[in-house]
C-alpha cells in the first residue's frame, strides 16, 4: 500500500469549519483509493501536528510567531526519518523554506502534488501590508517550483494546462454527499421567501448586494415578504449591519453568528434559496469553485451567484446569475425564481438538484485524477 502525506498549514482545530470539513474529505476519498494517508497540519494556531495511525502526534510546539517558515522547515528535519511515497501539499504561497522543503522531498523520489485552491490569486493578496509582503515573497519563490512539482491540482478560471511552469490537474470543490442531507422544507414558513447565506463574510461574498437589493425594493413600494438569514460572521459584518440599519430591514435580516450540527440543520429548513458568492469580480476573478456552492447543492437548495455553477441543472428557478458588477441583486428575479420553484413539488425539485451536483462535486468524484496521479 502507497503512503501519501498530506500536509496543510491550514488550522484544524475547530472540526466545524467549512476548510477542515473539505481536508479530511479530501484524506478520506484518497484512503477510499486504496492509500495509506497521514496528515500534517496546524493545531492551536501554534502547533504543527501528523495525524497517523488514528492519533495525533507533535511534530513541533508554540511555533505562533513565523509559522509558515517554522512548519516547513520543521516538516522537512521530521522527513529526513520519515519516508513517502507521495505528498499532497494546500498551498499557501512560496518562501524560503517552502522551496528547501520541496527540494528535499524531491530529492527522496516523493512525487509532489500542490493544490493552489484559487487561481490567480493575487488580488487576494493586496488588502494588508503583510499581504503585500508575502505576495512580493511569493512572486520571488513560486516559479521556482517547476523544478520540484510533479503536478499542480488547480481551481483556475482559464482551465490552465500549466501553473508556474507546471502541468496542472484541473481541480473542482467537493463535499461528502454521504455527510450532507437533503434540506426538508418546512411549510409553516410559506409567508416569506426566506433566503440564507452560510459563509466567513469575506469581500468575494458580497451579501451587501442582496442586503441592497431588498432596501431598493422596500423603498419602491413593493411588499413581498423576504427574510435574509446570515449565517456565519467575519469583517463584513459590520458593513452588513450597517446596511440593515441604512435600509430599516432589522426585521428582514437576522444575523445568527456561526452555526454548525442541529442548529445549522434548523435553519437550513426554513430556508428556499442560497446565496453564493456575489463578488468573486473583487478579487479578480470571472468564475468560480466555491465550496459553499457545492454544499447548497447537496442540501438540493437553488442558489444565487455571480457565475454559473456547472454542476447545477439548466433553469433560473434552479441558478439565478447575478450581474458581475457592483450592482444591487434585482429582487424581482428572486421572486420569479421562488415562484417557479414553487409551482412544481419542492423535494423533487431538490433531490433534482442533489443528484446533479453529486454526478460531479462529490469528494470521491473530484479527488479521482489526484489519487490515478500517484
Amino acid at each position: 500500500m502507497k503512503k501519501i502525506l498530506y500536509y496543510t498549514i491550514w488550522d484544524m482545530t475547530n472540526p466545524a469549519n467549512g476548510i477542515v470539513k473539505k481536508i479530511w474529505n479530501q484524506i478520506h476519498a484518497l484512503e477510499k483509493y486504496g492509500f495509506c494517508v497521514d496528515a500534517v497540519y496546524r493545531k492551536n494556531d501554534a502547533d504543527l501536528v501528523i495525524w497517523k495511525n488514528g492519533k495525533e502526534e507533535f511534530i513541533e510546539r508554540q511555533m505562533k510567531n513565523l509559522y509558515r517558515l517554522r512548519a516547513n522547515r520543521s516538516l522537512r528535519i521530521y522527513l529526513k526519518r520519515h519516508k513517502y511515497d507521495g505528498i499532497y501539499i494546500r498551498y499557501v504561497y512560496s518562501e524560503p523554506e517552502f522551496y528547501k522543503l520541496l527540494k528535499a522531498l524531491k530529492k527522496d523520489g516523493t512525487k509532489i502534488q500542490v493544490e493552489i485552491p484559487t487561481f490567480p490569486y493575487d488580488e487576494e493578496l493586496k488588502d494588508t501590508a503583510y499581504d503585500r509582503m508575502m505576495l512580493l515573497l511569493d512572486r520571488m519563490f513560486r516559479n521556482k517550483m517547476k523544478k520540484y512539482v510533479d503536478r499542480i491540482a488547480v481551481i483556475s478560471q482559464n482551465k490552465d494546462k500549466e501553473v508556474f511552469g507546471v502541468p496542472a490537474i484541473e481541480l473542482k470543490n467537493g463535499v461528502d454527499f454521504s455527510q450532507i442531507g437533503l434540506a426538508v422544507r418546512n411549510d409553516k414558513l410559506r409567508d416569506y421567501i426566506n433566503i440564507i447565506a452560510v459563509a466567513g463574510f469575506s469581500k468575494w461574498h458580497a451579501f451587501d448586494r442582496m442586503i441592497c437589493g431588498m432596501g431598493e425594493y422596500y423603498r419602491s413600494g413593493k411588499t413581498r415578504n423576504i427574510c435574509l438569514h446570515l449565517v456565519g460572521d467575519g469583517r463584513e459584518s459590520v458593513v452588513y449591519k450597517s446596511l440593515v440599519e441604512k435600509y430599516g430591514l432589522g426585521d428582514r435580516v437576522r444575523f445568527y453568528g456561526f452555526k454548525s450540527g442541529e442548529e445549522l440543520e434548523e435553519l437550513y429548513e426554513t430556508a428556499d434559496i442560497a446565496l453564493s458568492s456575489l463578488g468573486m469580480h473583487r478579487v479578480g476573478l470571472k468564475v468560480g469553485q466555491t465550496l459553499k456552492s457545492k454544499e447548497y447543492g447537496a442540501k438540493g437548495l437553488p442558489i444565487i451567484s455571480e457565475y454559473r455553477v456547472e454542476e447545477y441543472p439548466e433553469g433560473e428557478k434552479y441558478q439565478l446569475v447575478v450581474p458581475m458588477d457592483e450592482s444591487p441583486v434585482n429582487i424581482e428575479s428572486v421572486i420569479r425564481m421562488y415562484d417557479a420553484i414553487m409551482e412544481g413539488n419542492v423535494q423533487q425539485e431538490r433531490k433534482k438538484i442533489r443528484d446533479a451536483v453529486k454526478k460531479e462535486a462529490d469528494m470521491q468524484v473530484v479527488m479521482k485524477p489526484i489519487a490515478d496521479f500517484y
